[in-house]
């Protein structure tokens, strides 16, 4: 489950076995992982190129997926969420940069394993608790080792901060039997589980959350709004995007406010500045312009701008 709307040891794997892996493949997922393997060992073989260098080959890999969200758990050991670890064929917006970052991370399958549970659960325990559920309390936070924020680089001084006040206990006393994939009004023990997930919350205390982002006032310039072309251009090609509102006002709806709405990949073709994300719009991993996507949102918009992010080397 994602909650919004939504990494050098060298170990290859053999050409016999890549094969043999292929020819078994008969669903989506096993073509796009033996497809996503692929790509990442071949890009190994380079020692010159930077993790960042690779995430535009890998997420490239996955253009046309099906948008679905919530579509990864914590497993069958899983005790709430029993959805798959890992998927291949779906992905909503944060599952998606997940993946390709965690490739871009890895030498070998074993090794992507590894740096996904560290990217999407803090300390890398897998569990419904500890799973980074909230991107300027927990994704970014715990990630701090693996990506570095550039977004005042990128504003060159203009940079705003995004505050939020995050109350997970009041979000866990929303989460509905959705989560357990089971129906609490028909099951005893589907109600006493989701009760035990309420209780989860008890632990946790308000937090504020801080996050600094680039206003779309620094992208859309003058009364015509021209696009700030030398903004775009201090963006690398391969840095995580985060979609920004500051207090976005959600208490009623899932107990909590936040400032994170989407994520996604900035991704530069031919000198052009590309939004590369799993689209709820559009229900499919896709390329869109960069400012165009951006200019569809009014002044009177929630979302203010966008936090820039980039994988440590």
């Amino acid at each position: 489950m994602t909650l919004f709307i939504c990494m050098k040891k060298i170990l290859l794997v053999g050409v016999a076995a890549l094969s043999s892996f292929m020819a078994s493949a008969n669903s989506i997922d096993d073509v796009n992982k033996v497809a996503f393997f692929k790509t990442m060992n071949s890009n190994v073989d380079s020692l010159s190129l930077s993790n960042i260098s690779r995430i535009a080959p890998l997420s490239q890999v996955f253009l046309g997926a099906k948008y679905v969200g919530g579509n990864v758990g914590e497993g069958e050991q899983g005790l709430y969420d029993k959805d798959p670890l890992t998927r291949f064929d779906v992905f909503d917006c944060t599952t998606y940069v997940e993946t390709v970052l965690a490739g871009a991370m890895s030498a070998s399958a074993s090794e992507f394993e590894q740096n996904l549970m560290r990217l999407r659960y803090k300390d890398g325990k897998v569990s419904f608790v500890t799973r980074n559920h909230f991107p300027s309390l927990d994704w970014f936070h715990n990630n701090r080792d693996k990506l570095l924020d550039i977004t005042p680089d990128v504003a060159n001084g203009g940079a705003k901060v995004a505050e939020a006040v995050i109350d997970k206990s009041a979000w866990y006393k929303h989460l509905s039997d959705d989560v357990l994939h089971c129906d609490a009004t028909e099951s005893s023990s589907c109600r006493s589980l989701l009760m035990t997930l309420h209780s989860e919350g008890k632990a946790f205390k308000p937090e504020t959350a801080y996050l600094p982002y680039v206003p779309l006032s620094l992208v859309f310039q003058g009364n015509d709004r021209h696009v700030n072309q030398a903004l775009l251009d201090r963006i690398p090609s391969g840095s995580v995007i985060s979609m920004v509102r500051p207090n976005w006002s959600l208490k009623q709806y899932i107990g909590t406010n936040m400032n994170v709405s989407h994520q996604g990949l900035a991704i530069r073709k031919n000198g052009i500045l590309f939004l590369r994300h799993a689209s709820l719009t559009h229900k499919k991993v896709t390329d869109e312009n960069f400012a165009e996507y951006f200019s569809h949102y009014p002044e009177t918009s929630s979302l203010k701008g966008f936090n820039v992010q980039v994988l440590r080397h």
